[in-house]
């Protein structure tokens, strides 16, 4: 018993070290959402990592331009003090109709990984509003945690692919511990 204790603990600890190195801060959830169609031009745009964000002058920021390329944003990205996984920008109230691009980059405070990605929004007082996909991140096993299927998955970010590492390495876990377990119950029985 004190084995099949001691292959558990090790393959957990193995487990929790491919999540770590695999980890980057990256968007859980955007506002506004990847794909949005706002009405009114909306103050902010807010991101919530899925990690800790690294206090580093620079690395953590949020930029958005307009169709044409030009910065609209004014002021560098902020990270809310309360809470290190969020991080946000003030939008200036005059934007012109169109469609904006948000260029993200993150350094996570767990290992220092970078990331970085975009997404978009259309302030447009014509078209009909969406909300765009604001969960950004999936779960473990894949599934995508947004409401709602038909949404398109973000453009780009960091990570690309940590959740299949992720699931392969869980699998492998589980095929080892069940390996081991059996093996030690066979012996256990001779």
């Amino acid at each position: 018993m004190v084995r099949i204790v001691g292959v558990l603990v090790a393959v957990i600890g193995a487990l929790a070290a491919i999540t770590i190195a695999f980890a980057h801060a990256e968007p859980a959830t955007i506002k506004p959402g990847d794909g949005a169609v706002l009405n009114q031009v909306p103050t902010q745009v807010q991101i919530e990592m899925t990690q800790d964000m690294a206090r580093q002058a620079g690395a953590n920021d949020i930029v958005v331009v307009d169709a044409n390329g030009k910065q609209v944003t004014t002021v560098a990205a902020t990270i809310d003090n309360a809470d290190r996984k969020k991080l946000k920008v003030p939008l200036p109230p005059a934007l012109a109709p169109g469609t904006y691009t948000v260029q993200w980059k993150t350094v996570s405070a767990d290992d220092g990984d970078p990331a970085n990605g975009t997404t978009t929004f259309t302030y447009d007082p014509a078209r009909t509003p969406s909300p765009g996909t604001e969960r950004l991140q999936t779960s473990l096993l894949g599934s995508p945690q947004a409401a709602t299927p038909a949404e398109a998955p973000p453009r780009s970010r960091g990570g690309g692919g940590t959740s299949w590492i992720l699931l392969v390495a869980v699998g492998v876990g589980a095929l080892v511990v069940g390996g081991g377990a059996t093996f030690l119950f066979v012996q256990n029985r001779s």
